[in-house]
């Protein structure tokens, strides 16, 4: 198809544009996740680099600074590594980024600089690499020095904030470098390519290099960290080679990337900017994945990475990728959802990732999220075999019936749910409140119902009184908490009843749970005046009295980040996809001002929250799942068949998805000129769009 080509062609131009293009040990595949840094409007606080094992923070205007390490268990989070070139600082003219390593350019006068900073694979380590070249007709002597400090602790808790080390770590001369040591945990340092000399007390390092006019030279800086004979033990292997170890690291994290897509499908649109957005979700796949020893679940997804932040697992964010990670990783999907039931997520929201142990508070979301996780995975995998796990005594299944009723009494009939005075649903700041008997989270409870009866019915233990009780909580919810007036859902609070304009209740559409009259009143506030603006879409409208400009996330200037794409996508399976259209071209943005997604990216400007230690959430892979199953509108079944049915947007009405893997069954599928094609080992099966195409029925 010529549109195909074309679109093939723009992302061939992207990758030629992108991070060490002419490193060959760098996949096409990994390439597609790099930035240039004078796209990305990342404040150097937020922004740093993942390993897999390790984190560490980068000061992208500067020409090599880094700014603190984090690698789980061990944190120093106030380390300062500075190469130092004719005794100053040189500012970074340009930066390119990948998950793994930050690449910058700088000069002093006739001499060239490069360094690039990557974070090893499969260990605590990493690499400053600097090459000075020498651009001028005369030969020069380049001093370089090196500072580097940093106290160093072993973190007992990575939840929500960034852990912080406090001990200090006096330094002591080695041969070729020095090393910091408290507590028996140590960072080791080894400068390898130029003989300098290391002024141990001062943790400092100095040479010169003679460089003859269009002559280059690199220069090494290598680093662990960890209990003290690992620590030494690594840096001595890396810095034995480091240009091959880095090299190593590329290659590895190709292999990732390039494993993504044989897991993943690559989409392919009209709309380039489409295809950015894709393809930036899915790196919050790669960055939020940790393959740390002392974690009980390998491979882990954390909340958060990038600097530490919100390495725990919130249930909260986990189930929003409970359709695509179980197409990424279906074994890690399914160890993360074991766990959880062995928590006790009627109580408490996170787990810690080396105890597992639950913490925090309840959300009352939890439900919604075990369930819909547990439904989408059997579905998309056909591991029936998780229901029958058992967990705490329990069954999965029984598990699955226990929280579709939480708080709910079957032996009475269906009532609204009072949720308390708790503020954590919306964690509003201003003291309106959202609580009590709230109408998201009740009509919600409605698709819990009919997705645990689902999973019953499969394993052959059906109870179709969880669909009687879900046709009663539609009636129920329409008689009890819609005003017809507004065309909106109150809430009730001490017997009074109030409006909070949230995004939520446009979580919803899909589900079943609302009627015509509904849909259509909640969509009559879906405009530029309440919830939309030229960058995406509000949390809260904006005459909402608790609209709260400080609190980008649930208070009204923007949105979590997985919110729009959620509503994306429901909004496509509830048949209205000129109204998704419409959010999604707002957000397109997402995908090429910023290297990944933190928790909450604002709506009326291109600018994204920057109060919070989670700046790389694993919910940015929501972007992809609302393609995926919304866009291309992807839905399995329990009998293996899997349906098509495709609604393009009007900026990008052409587009395709190829390698998607569902149940053992391979799909490629084009959409163009209002029809679309599916290609399986089974034929190619043509429709019109709007006419869904079942395949393997």
């Amino acid at each position: 198809m010529p549109w195909l080509a074309a679109a093939l062609a723009a992302i061939v131009v992207v990758a030629v544009a992108s991070p060490a293009a002419a490193d060959s040990s760098i996949s096409p595949a990994l390439r597609l996740f790099g930035m240039d840094g004078g796209r990305s409007i990342l404040d150097e606080e937020h922004f740093g680099i993942v390993g897999g094992r390790l984190s560490c923070g980068v000061a992208h205007s500067d020409l090599s600074a880094v700014r603190g390490v984090w690698a789980p268990p061990y944190v120093s989070s106030d380390l300062r590594l500075d190469l130092r070139l004719f005794g100053r600082s040189l500012p970074a003219e340009r930066y390119e980024w990948l998950p793994m390593q930050v690449v910058r350019y700088g000069r002093w006068g006739g001499v060239a600089v490069r360094t690039t900073t990557l974070a090893a694979a499969g260990s605590r380590s990493l690499t400053l690499e600097a090459e000075v070249r020498n651009d001028g007709s005369v030969a020069v002597d380049v001093p370089l020095e090196l500072a580097f400090s940093g106290t160093l602790d072993k973190s007992p808790a990575w939840e929500f904030a960034r852990p912080a080390s406090s001990t200090p770590a006096p330094s002591r001369p080695v041969q070729g470098g020095v090393e910091r040591v408290a507590a028996g945990l140590c960072i080791a340092l080894r400068t390898v390519g130029v003989a300098g000399t290391w002024d141990a007390e001062g943790s400092h390092w100095s040479a010169s290099v003679r460089l003859r006019p269009g002559q280059a030279r690199r220069v090494w800086a290598v680093l662990a960290l960890g209990p003290e004979a690992e620590a030494r033990a690594e840096c001595a292997r890396l810095a034995a080679d480091p240009g091959r170890a880095m090299e190593a690291t590329r290659r590895h994290w190709s292999r990732r990337a390039e494993a993504l897509f044989q897991r993943l499908p690559r989409l392919q649109a009209s709309d380039p900017r489409l295809v950015a957005f894709y393809n930036r979700s899915l790196v919050h796949l790669l960055t939020n994945r940790w393959d740390v020893p002392e974690f009980m679940l390998q491979p882990y997804y954390s909340t958060g990475s990038v600097k530490g932040g919100c390495i725990c697992c919130y249930l909260w964010n986990y189930g929003e990728v409970w359709e695509i990670l179980p197409l990424a990783d279906p074994a890690a999907a399914r160890a993360h959802i074991l766990h959880y039931l062995k928590c006790d997520i009627s109580t408490h929201f996170a787990f810690d990732p080396i105890t597992g142990a639950a913490f925090g508070p309840w959300y009352p979301v939890n439900q919604e999220k075990i369930l819909g996780s547990i439904y989408h995975y059997v579905q998309l995998t056909g591991d029936t075999a998780l229901l029958r796990e058992q967990v705490n005594g329990r069954s999965v299944l029984e598990w699955v019936v226990h929280h579709a009723g939480v708080l709910d009494d079957p032996a009475k009939p269906v009532a609204m749910i009072d949720y308390g005075p708790s503020n954590s649903h919306l964690e509003l700041r201003r003291g309106y409140p959202y609580n009590h008997v709230m109408p998201d989270l009740n009509g919600r409870r409605y698709q819990g119902y009919l997705w645990a009866q689902s999973l019953c019915e499969l394993a052959g233990e059906p109870r179709p009184w969880l669909g009687d009780r879900a046709a009663q909580l539609k009636a129920l919810l329409k008689r009890e908490l819609w005003d017809a007036r507004a065309r909106w859902f109150v809430f009730v609070a001490g017997g009074k009843r109030d409006l909070r304009w949230t995004i939520q209740m446009y979580k919803l559409f899909g589900s079943g749970v609302l009627d015509a009259e509904q849909e259509e009143g909640l969509l009559s506030h879906l405009n530029d005046r309440e919830f939309l603006s030229a960058y995406g879409m509000h949390s809260l409208a904006k005459g909402d009295p608790a609209y709260d400009p400080a609190d980008v996330d649930n208070g009204g200037p923007g949105a979590c980040t997985c919110f729009p794409p959620q509503v994306i996508e429901k909004l496509c399976r509830a048949g209205r996809p000129a109204e998704a259209a419409s959010i999604l071209e707002r957000i397109l943005w997402w995908g090429e001002r910023l290297p990944y997604w933190g928790d909450s990216i604002v709506a009326e400007r291109i600018d994204y929250r920057r109060d919070t230690p989670l700046q790389c959430t694993l919910d940015g892979a929501t972007g992809a799942q609302a393609v995926i199953f919304g866009l291309f509108g992807i839905q399995a079944h329990a009998d293996g068949s899997v349906t098509v049915d495709p609604h393009p947007p009007a900026f990008s009405p052409r587009m395709a998805l190829s390698g998607l893997r569902i149940r053992g069954r391979t799909l490629d599928i084009r959409v163009e000129g209002g029809s679309f094609t599916v290609r399986s080992s089974a034929g190619t099966v043509r429709s019109q769009v709007g006419a869904a195409v079942t395949v393997g029925k």
